[in-house]
């Protein structure tokens, strides 16, 4: 896929054009979906056991890169992205200088919080006692200064946090710390897919918080896997999607798959030349724990970026949804409005249908005997992988 040791873009469109043959294949010949090797199975306490939840969040959520957002979410200096999800309240700022830099969301007076909003200033000013830094993170000014005669002021700037940006994508590590981050290695062979996506042309309409009573992982699941849409989705994504029709693509621990939207009619028995334009539609995987698809399926016309990123709560059974709904910019005459509108639909699908199953199922799963186990069919390739992998980054075996 793409040139993986240079991380160039690979040819999107050629790209679609090979996922929309191998969607026909499947539909024409009815083998409807790729399929994993085996069948997997995995202990239930793989959601509900505390030692591999606290494992989880020390070893993913404060070690493992974390997409924060987007480059055209901070495209003037001052802007800024507050992202406390994975415990560590940390904000993103664009540089005077035009860099993105990232701290600790905390005085180093008193360790009051700085920021409560994204809004755009050249100062954070600690509500505390007035302490002031610069969007460069330097300790500008202080009330009563020669009270802290003696100290140095460029010793008192904000902690900084591990932070990078790489092809309209922006990471951080959710803990103090100035180590670089190489987003393209840590990407691998996913660099030249997401490359060739231009993130950076996406334009955030709307975001919110979502909390969960189940687990994240739990919750998680729903997003990658195509089995339980002609039941949990039946008057919802099921009007506008094939039933049990996928291809699935692994890149290392990230992965994408696509299903076939119901306009894939106009492919069906015409040759290529013939072939109506269609608009890519995907959903990708970024380990450990975002998805964003490219889809036209909420409403069968309207192209989107929907995000989801799932974090862990305070226990096993609490879960964090950062959900957020991007215009993409290529496609035309697409208004927010519209955007607005496709957000509050899958926010109405996920919170209803999704995670409705997720919290009504949580305390059989939280009672289940010990030896109950979870059975991944072959077509539920994502989360087999996605498990193993999560399983290895912690060094706790599924069985």
């Amino acid at each position: 896929m793409g040139n993986a040791a240079t991380h160039e873009p690979l040819d999107l469109a050629a790209e679609w054009r090979d996922m929309q043959r191998r969607l026909v294949v499947h539909l024409e010949t009815g083998s409807k979906t790729d399929l994993a090797d085996d069948v997997m199975q995995i202990e239930a306490k793989v959601y509900t056991d505390p030692l591999r939840f606290a494992a989880e969040r020390e070893k993913i959520f404060r070690e493992v890169p974390l997409l924060v957002g987007f480059s055209g979410e901070l495209s003037s200096a001052g802007d800024r992205i507050l992202f406390d999800a994975a415990g560590t309240p940390v904000i993103v700022l664009r540089g005077s200088d035009g860099r993105l830099r990232a701290f600790l969301n905390l005085c180093t007076h008193r360790g009051a919080q700085l920021a409560t909003s994204c809004e755009r200033s050249k100062r954070l000013v600690c509500p505390f006692h007035g302490w002031s830094f610069d969007i460069d993170g330097e300790l500008k000014s202080l009330p009563l200064a020669a009270a802290f005669e003696g100290l140095d002021k460029r010793e008192l700037g904000l902690v900084p946090v591990p932070v990078a940006e790489w092809q309209g994508m922006v990471f951080v590590k959710a803990r103090a710390g100035e180590e670089e981050i190489d987003v393209a290695e840590f990407l691998g062979s996913a660099a030249p897919l997401f490359a060739a996506l231009d993130l950076g042309s996406l334009r955030l309409v709307k975001t919110e918080r979502v909390d969960v009573r189940s687990n994240w992982k739990f919750a998680l699941d729903t997003f990658c896997e195509i089995y339980h849409v002609p039941v949990v989705h039946k008057d919802s994504l099921s009007l506008n999607l094939y039933p049990n029709v996928a291809i699935f693509d692994a890149y290392g621990r990230h992965q994408r798959y696509s299903g076939a939207p119901r306009d894939f009619e106009g492919l069906l028995g015409k040759p290529e030349s013939q072939w109506p334009q269609v608009n890519y539609q995907a959903v990708h995987f970024l380990f450990p724990n975002t998805t964003f698809a490219f889809t036209h399926s909420l409403d069968g016309k309207t192209p989107v970026v929907a995000m989801f990123r799932l974090f862990p709560g305070e226990s096993p059974g609490e879960a964090i949804t950062l959900a957020s709904t991007y215009g993409r910019g290529d496609a035309e005459g697409i208004s927010d409005a519209q955007v607005a509108q496709m957000h509050a639909a899958v926010l109405e699908i996920v919170g209803v249908e999704d995670y409705g199953l997720a919290r009504d199922s949580w305390p059989s799963l939280e009672n289940a005997p010990p030896d109950f186990k979870f059975l991944f069919g072959r077509s539920e390739v994502l989360l087999q992988h996605y498990h193993r992998d999560l399983a290895d980054a912690i060094g706790m075996p599924l069985t």
